[in-house]
């Protein structure tokens, strides 16, 4: 079948253009394919379709997608590939593993069903399976009614724009075949099946004892309660596969955390990271009223006697494990530990421990005051930015030595919670990989604010001023960061600011093809405004940024969001 697929694709365009000479849509977003699962057309055109305008995936299209993934894999390894599936415990995932393991096979490939998953443990299953890429079949943070599909390299790298072309230029080709196969119960089976959860929790036992090495620090002899300021600590883990395991093993070795989550409600259903964002903070009032499981525990536990500031009090992971957002007390309530703030304590907590050399990189929504602010530290310190999307840290951290017996000083970190870090190969001693992993960022978080209780170290950056809003239900292709509604946005902004000394200019960057980014001072105060598609969700995104408070930024940015609202929700 699959040698038949390729004499008839010699008859289509090769150029990944339809009949009209028009480029055929890509399926992925900024993370992967996602939409809701839905029962599967009866044709292999209208499968794809429903990726493309209903945001609907089904078992028809990821048989496509196996078989396309398979193709350009093999055009590119000069033999049949070896690839790992893992997947989430959403309900709609045994329909699109099938279609998956079916649409591989049809091409030849070897398949490997590694289980129910985190994303971080899949990757890790790449690596130690030896296989040539992996598929990690999730939505991440959306509703548990939703799934996808995220792919890996061999290398456990995320999958770039240049590849996703090549899939999408081959799915096309082989839906317009118009073959419209039938799924073939015998090609769904795996021809081997390992266990990379337990794989998962092997590595990251691994890195809880390398990094409070790494610190010089005696992990059983920590006094957690006075390190983090509580004797009980809430572990969220959105009912992902962490939630029956993590909270027990950190609890196993000394340091007090319960999980609130379960595996019997679904998944990141009032819960988990996905329902927080970075600059939240509630009154311990407000959380006790809280629809959120962890708000309301935490609300609960401490309302009537709240522990000090500065406390960490919760963590939370998101549905698929590969991010963590932290809470923390402070005078009144609690408020979110967000990555930028992750990232801080970490290369501060590096910094103190006499590391003279390190590298960071950060999306374009960073606060502008973390990354003005690196010479607090004593050490050299390299800076990427980069496109949202922890593909495109790795990216940037990609010329990085990964070998050695010690952990690499290296970090990528986006305010929602991703942090990519080194991860230790799990198979080959001292070499590293890169991996965003809620549960590694959790671990170093609590021996980083070990080590900052022993050290003489820099104080933190003093967050800059944000803003961001995230404008719902929009048709995204309204959107383009180009045309009328970009100039009547810097048109706004000018006004607003009109009489001040301003000194903006738009600027692009590499993954952000539909990216409106303003750079530049107001006042002599760094800031942006961007505003980008969401590659996830039906939704267009503000984000405004300063180095410090700048006056007049509020009101533009609901000028902006109701412009927005009025041009791209239909």
């Amino acid at each position: 079948m699959a040698e038949r697929n390729r004499e008839r694709s010699d008859q289509i365009r090769s150029d990944g253009q339809g009949m009209n000479g028009m480029e055929r849509p890509l399926l992925h977003g900024t993370d992967g394919i996602r939409g809701a699962v839905k029962a599967a057309p009866m044709s292999d055109l209208e499968a794809l379709k429903a990726i493309v305008e209903k945001r609907e995936v089904n078992g028809r299209a990821f048989m496509l997608l196996g078989m396309a993934f398979a193709e350009v894999l093999k055009e590119d390894l000069g033999r049949q590939p070896k690839i790992v599936i893992g997947w989430d415990r959403r309900p709609g995932n045994a329909m699109l593993v099938s279609g998956l393991t079916d649409g591989l096979h049809q091409v030849g490939a070897e398949v490997i069903h590694g289980g129910l998953v985190a994303t971080p443990g899949l990757h890790n299953s790449v690596i130690g399976t030896r296989s040539d890429a992996g598929l990690m079949v999730t939505a991440s943070h959306n509703p548990s009614s939703d799934s996808g599909v995220k792919f890996f390299d061999a290398e456990g790298r995320k999958s770039m724009p240049v590849f996703e072309r090549r899939v999408a230029d081959t799915i096309w080709r082989i839906a317009d075949l118009e073959e419209n196969r039938e799924p073939d119960p015998e090609l769904c089976l795996p021809d081997k099946m390992v266990n990379a959860e337990r794989g998962h929790r092997n590595t990251l036992a691994k890195r809880f004892d390398g990094i409070a090495n790494d610190f010089a620090l005696d992990s059983t002899s920590i006094n957690w309660t006075e390190t983090l300021g509580t004797s009980e600590l809430l572990l969220d883990s959105s009912g992902g596969a962490a939630a029956e395991w993590f909270a027990t093993g950190l609890a196993r070795r000394g340091i007090p955390f319960r999980e609130i989550s379960d595996v019997d409600s679904p998944l990141n259903e009032n819960c988990g990271a996905g329902d927080l964002s970075p600059t939240d903070s509630w009154t311990w009032k407000e959380m006790q009223t809280n629809e959120h499981k962890l708000l309301k525990e935490l609300g609960d536990l401490h309302g009537s006697s709240p522990p000090s500031a500065g406390s960490l009090i919760g963590a939370a992971l998101d549905g698929d494990g590969d991010r963590c957002l932290l809470i923390e007390a402070m005078d009144g309530g609690a408020k979110v530990v967000d990555g930028d703030q992750m990232a801080d304590d970490l290369m501060r907590a590096w910094s103190a421990n006499g590391i003279e050399r390190m590298t960071a990189a950060f999306s374009i929504e960073t606060d502008l005051a973390l990354t003005a602010s690196m010479a607090r530290l004593r050490s050299n310190v390299i800076i990427h930015e980069c496109a949202v999307g922890d593909r495109w840290l790795t990216q940037a951290l990609g010329t990085e030595d990964l070998s050695g017996a010690s952990w690499p000083k290296i970090i990528g970190a986006e305010d929602s919670g991703h942090l990519v870090l080194a991860s230790p190969h799990p198979v080959i001693d001292d070499e590293w990989r890169l991996v965003g992993d809620g549960a590694a960022t959790l671990i170093s978080q609590l021996m980083a604010r070990a080590a900052l209780n022993t050290m003489d170290v820099a104080p933190a950056f003093t967050s800059g001023w944000k803003r961001r809003v995230s404008i719902r239900d929009t048709d995204r292709s309204r959107w383009t960061g180009v045309g009328p509604i970009t100039d009547r946005i810097e048109e706004i902004i000018l006004i607003s600011l009109k009489g001040r000394e301003v000194n903006l200019e738009r600027r692009g960057i590499e993954g952000e093809p539909g990216l409106f980014l303003l750079r530049g001072d107001i006042d002599g105060i760094e800031a942006s405004f961007g505003i980008r598609n969401s590659g996830t969700e039906a939704k267009t995104s503000l984000s405004i940024r300063a180095k410090s408070k700048v006056n007049g930024l509020e009101e533009i940015a609901e000028k902006i969001s109701d412009l927005l609202q009025m041009e791209l929700v239909p």
